[in-house]
């Protein structure tokens, strides 16, 4: 699949129906900022996977909704021909609270996030509101041709 069909695929999906994360996955309140790597609640078999937070902003029009965070991922294992990262995810507060563990010392390569937040916002994408790992699993099945689902999450870190 080619990326710029990967990321109208991921966009679209930023605007799907979202699952509820159960109240035992929240975790308490932290704070933020661009550039943090993350450890998180990932799926069965990516416990290696992060999450980097690229860039923190609001959605155009929407400013009162909060920040949103545009974060990338690595470490997955998606469908043969898909990388294993996801490039540029938009995500909220709600999703980042349900799904980091801690801040992690590994500082691995990210790619770049300029090109997928310009399309984003042309497309006036939304931001997911469900745990990254949903987030990947949605992804993952939809390039695999299967319908949606909830993930098994990773225990926590």
């Amino acid at each position: 699949m080619k990326m710029r069909n990967f990321l109208a695929a991921a966009l679209a999906l930023a605007s799907a129906p979202s699952w509820s994360a159960p109240a035992e996955r929240a975790a308490p309140a932290r704070s933020y900022a661009q550039g943090q790597v993350w450890e998180y609640r990932s799926r069965p078999g990516e416990g290696k996977s992060l999450l980097k937070i690229q860039r923190i902003g609001t959605v155009p029009g929407l400013e009162a909704n909060g920040p949103v965070y545009h974060i990338s991922v690595n470490g997955l294992k998606l469908a043969p021909h898909v990388a294993g990262v996801l490039p540029h995810v938009p995500v909220s507060r709600e999703t980042l609270d349900a799904s980091v563990t801690r801040l992690s010392t590994r500082r691995p390569d990210f790619p770049g996030i300029e090109a997928g937040i310009e399309e984003w916002r042309q497309a006036q994408g939304g931001v997911f509101t469900i745990s990254v790992a949903e987030i990947v699993e949605l992804i993952d099945r939809s390039t695999r041709g299967l319908p949606a689902g909830p993930p098994a999450a990773e225990p926590a870190r």
